[in-house]
């Protein structure tokens, strides 16, 4: 169902060849991470091809995926990206940077908000109509609130809200009393809240009113050149095990060489640029390993996925309906990982718990369940059917002419 919270008007191509002049400009501020930055950049492509333009302002490390969608770059200051922060100012953070200490989450917050005021008159010469920012960046939402720029919110993840008993047990189990001060941040509700999971799969749906909506995942139609043969391989089942760019994990790595090696898998193992692939020693020969993996064009092939619970990994598995194991690592991987296993599409595991035969007893069972099938089916064909980056672009430039008109 599309999203009705406001009198809606659509611009399509239509508008456009009738009334040439009227494109609109919005910005970007999304928490510089693939998880959070991949899914708008197919928003950003669909209004660009539209005929509006659009800017990010974010770090260096994502140009190229800026460029490829039409939208330009302003290129900030490293500080901006926690990784970097962490890096320069407290690099024994890294060790642990699923869940840094909550003082220098903090200090890295506050840091990033007083430098955000350095770009405050570029972002004001801008002359945008839209502000786009993800509840997370908060540098980004200091800059538009300050200029009291329209704005409307992107959500890589669940929606939060204050009320929403699932999501309060998870806070009162995984948080400390002192990090729950910056959960505020998750539960700002502008006129237009975008969430790129489908409403079926957001905890305590009911909560959220008319500003929300529930648009489903954001699937990017690029190509990424890969050298895995993808289209050589459909002699044996696939199986692509992933923890995402940011973790590495020997020891997990080495259980899925003995639960998989030398079986009827071919595995695809994603490492990520963390993980040396010479520390991990002699391998199967059935396992292809790699730093970075196209994961759109090799889920469009697996027949199992193995995930650390991102939520990007798994609506992502859901739009190919791959069954997934999901092994959450931090943040709010239980939860993805607990509502994948609620709805029956697909199992988790407690990291834990891992051993080479709990691996393989879960993908067995995910792989052969005709359950998970017909479940995968139809939330894959709902997701589909709701066409995600049309209807986001659609809602964005309603709001973008609403707020025009006055």
């Amino acid at each position: 169902m599309l999203y009705q919270g406001f009198s809606k008007i659509k611009l399509n191509e239509n508008f456009y060849k009738q009334n040439g002049e009227m494109h609109m400009k919005y910005l970007f501020f999304i928490m510089p991470a693939f998880g959070h930055m991949n899914p708008t950049l197919t928003v950003a492509e669909e209004l660009v091809r539209r005929g509006d333009e659009v800017v990010y302002y974010t770090t260096a490390d994502f140009t190229d995926g800026v460029k490829k969608s039409g939208a330009e770059i302003q290129v900030v200051d490293p500080i901006f990206n926690p990784l970097h922060y962490f890096q320069k100012e407290h690099p024994e953070a890294l060790q642990s940077i699923t869940k840094p200490p909550i003082h220098l989450m903090t200090q890295y917050m506050n840091e990033a908000r007083l430098k955000a005021h350095e770009l405050i008159d570029q972002v004001k010469a801008e002359k945008a109509d839209v502000a786009v920012y993800d509840p997370m960046c908060v540098w980004g939402k200091e800059i538009i609130y300050t200029l009291d720029l329209p704005a409307a919110t992107f959500y890589s993840s669940f929606a939060f809200h204050k009320e929403a008993t699932t999501l309060q047990k998870w806070v009162d189990q995984y948080f400390l009393p002192e990090e729950k001060q910056i959960l505020h941040l998750f539960t700002v509700a502008e006129k237009l809240n975008i969430v790129s999971t489908p409403k079926q799969f957001q905890y305590d749906a009911e909560l959220f009113d008319h500003r929300y909506a529930f648009v489903g995942p954001l699937i990017s139609n690029r190509h990424v050149p890969s050298d895995i043969p993808l289209e050589s391989l459909s002699s044996r089942p696939i199986l692509y095990i992933s923890l995402g760019t940011i973790l590495s994990n020997v020891d997990f790595y080495q259980n899925c060489f003995e639960a998989f090696g030398d079986t009827h898998w071919q595995v695809i193992l994603n490492v990520g640029p963390r993980t040396s692939i010479e520390e991990l020693g002699s391998t199967p020969q059935n396992f292809m390993i790699r730093p970075f993996v196209p994961q759109l064009e090799v889920l469009k092939h697996a027949d199992v996925f193995i995930s650390h619970g991102g939520m990007n990994s798994i609506m992502e598995a859901l739009w190919f309906g791959v069954p997934t194991v999901a092994i959450p690592q931090s943040s709010d991987q239980p939860l993805v990982a607990e509502r994948l296993t609620q709805l029956g599409l697909g199992e988790s595991i407690q990291p834990d718990q891992v051993t080479p035969e709990q691996l393989r007893e879960s993908v067995d069972r995910v792989s052969q369940s005709e359950t998970v099938r017909v479940n995968l089916l139809a939330m894959s064909q709902s997701m589909q059917e709701a066409n995600p980056v049309q209807q986001t672009a659609d809602l964005l430039q309603s709001l973008a002419q609403q707020h025009a008109v006055k």
